[in-house]
């Protein structure tokens, strides 16, 4: 029995859209073609990062199934990034939540924007669910983990509090079974309680200080005298390089990675809701939208946009900003954005509202998430991440995900954590999911309290805690890729799925224990698009193969001019 691979298709890109094996042709959109990985002979499709794409009907040979398969590409993604990075290819139905994922994504932390590092993804699913997977407390007088970034493939996680001031303002690695490693504390001011965000940055991490309980921040709180802030720069171990005061605030809201810049965003009041850019000896001011938080960054179609506690911003450049959305449909707080589809999505308060910039220029309403109308409005959408070709949202006040379906269509996934005195008017009450972040193949969800004091855990000691979620099977590389040429392979075998970059192995996954999965679909084959975006940056030579191809095979592909 002849068990070797077949070449099914393959699209080398160069120069239209055509498969040179069988009859796949795909019809292309807005491509401009360049030259390939070998520089020479091999050509490569340049994708726009905003409507590129090739779509390949769909055909019985390029349907799944249960059989073994192996996609294999050459990939360059844009750098420095100015967007989302996207999809490599797709096959997937949203509906059955069957069918395949390739993409890339860089870690995002709750209300900073996509970290520039490019990550990739491959996922299959067959309407699959897993449970949630207790990972623990990085601190254990700590009630809110405020953010998570993946960084070299490993899980790092920012809090809000502590029991003391001296245990407070730091941050936590993942070391496996409930385990978490300190990697100190960002500076020695004990009027500085909290990582107010995190992100990484050309290869580092980089935490912004505050205090997240907004009463300490606002000098509400008797006693206690918040000092200014800064950004720290992560530098192994337990030590923090301090990369200076960032304007007159009291809370580093967010930070965001734009065209090689990093910017921070800053709170109201004496932060004056400013935006500054790290010039390497100091902080430029890029001015204020309008005065309120700076809640959220996210690069996206080329331009960097910024919200407010209402409103959405484009940056212009100097300290220019234009406004593209105001208190939208009558909410008055965005705390997430993200690119879906294509399109620019915000998260809200007090209705907990997602909702979606169309072409149009109008915000659509794609679903309100949390408690019922008629109880208090306090729903808040903390964050907005996709992963395996679903968008999950995290919300306030019942700590709980949401996964979307279509409009007006949404699934509860989960309340993460509770409190036995939980009531909708009690604010001190409120639980939040406060980010979500990919790592390892899985979808992480942070809990915390409302006001993310170390005196507001709860006697169940669900608050503070990171849980984690695999729908269908995902293996990720969570090392940057780069902007130079990398070839990507994404292989089943049997129960296996495997990623290899650069023909080495980077990520397995096994599925579950007596569970097949059937990947047949009739939806289209996409290369440059899929569930998170369009791809930006070149793609050449993407193959499909019936059956897998082995780890030598994989290396002489990648090897191959």
């Amino acid at each position: 029995m002849n068990n070797q691979p077949k070449l099914i298709a393959q699209w080398p890109l160069a120069g239209d859209s055509n498969d040179t094996v069988g009859n796949h042709h795909g019809q292309s959109e807005a491509l401009n073609y360049t030259q390939g990985p070998d520089c020479k002979e091999r050509g490569a499709a340049e994708f726009d990062g905003r409507r590129s794409h090739v779509r390949i009907e769909d055909h019985p040979d390029l349907r799944l199934g249960t059989d073994d398969f192996t996609f294999t590409a050459w990939i360059r993604c844009q750098s420095p990034m100015t967007h989302v990075f996207g999809d490599i290819l797709s096959k997937f139905d949203p509906v059955g939540r069957s069918g395949l994922n390739l993409h890339v994504a860089g870690s995002s932390p709750a209300y900073s924007s996509m970290s520039d590092q490019r990550h990739v993804h491959f996922g299959i699913d067959d309407g699959h669910i897993g449970s949630w997977v207790d990972f623990g407390k990085p601190e254990p007088s700590n009630s809110n983990v405020t953010a998570m970034v993946t960084w070299q493939g490993e899980l790092y996680a920012g809090i809000a509090d502590a029991e003391t001031a001296e245990k407070a303002c730091r941050v936590f690695r993942y070391d496996g079974d409930q385990r978490w490693i300190d990697c100190g504390r960002l500076c020695d001011d004990p009027n500085v309680l909290s990582i107010q965000s995190m992100l990484v940055h050309q290869g580092r991490i980089y935490a912004g200080s505050g205090n997240w309980d907004w009463a300490r921040a606002q000098w509400a709180m008797p006693g206690f005298s918040p000092s200014k802030v800064h950004v720290y720069e992560y530098q192994g171990g337990t030590e923090w390089l301090d990369l200076g005061q960032v304007g007159e605030g009291y809370r580093v809201m967010c930070m965001g990675s734009f065209a090689g810049g990093l910017y921070a965003g800053m709170d109201a009041g004496d932060g004056g809701g400013k935006v500054f850019c790290y010039s390497g000896d100091g902080w430029i001011d890029c001015g204020a939208p309008d005065g309120l938080n700076i809640e959220s960054f996210l690069p996206s179609g080329g331009d960097l946009y910024v919200a407010t506690h209402g409103s959405i911003y484009r940056y212009e450049g100097g300290a220019s900003w234009t406004c593209i959305g105001k208190d939208p449909h009558g909410i008055n707080q965005i705390h997430s954005m993200a690119e879906v589809d294509g399109k620019l999505w915000i998260g809200t308060w007090p209705q907990g509202y997602v909702m979606r910039l169309d072409d149009s220029g109008e915000w659509t309403i794609t679903g309100r998430l949390g408690i019922p109308e008629g109880l208090h409005q306090c729903n808040e959408v903390m964050d907005l991440r996709v992963y395996n070709g679903k968008l999950y949202a995290a919300l306030i006040p019942k700590s709980q995900v949401w996964r979307y379906e279509s409009d007006g269509h949404w699934t509860l996934m989960a309340s993460l954590a509770s409190r036995p005195d939980w009531h909708h008017d009690d604010v001190n009450s409120w639980c939040r999911v406060t980010c979500l972040n990919s790592f390892a193949g899985k979808l992480c969800a942070a809990t915390g309290s409302c006001y993310s004091r170390a005196d507001h855990l709860d006697e169940e000691d669900t608050l503070g805690r990171i849980h984690a979620l695999t729908t269908g099977q995902v293996c990720s590389h969570e090392h940057d890729i780069g902007g130079d040429w990398a070839h990507v392979s994404a292989v089943r075998e049997r129960k296996e799925t495997r990623l290899y970059i650069n023909g080495s192995l980077s990520a397995s996954s096994r599925a579950p224990a007596r569970t097949t999965f059937d990947l047949t679909n009739v939806s289209p084959l996409f290369i440059g698009y899929g569930t998170q975006t369009y791809f930006k940056g070149a793609i050449s030579d993407v193959r499909m193969y019936r059956g897998a191809l082995s780890p030598e095979e994989i290396l002489e592909s990648a090897q191959r001019p």
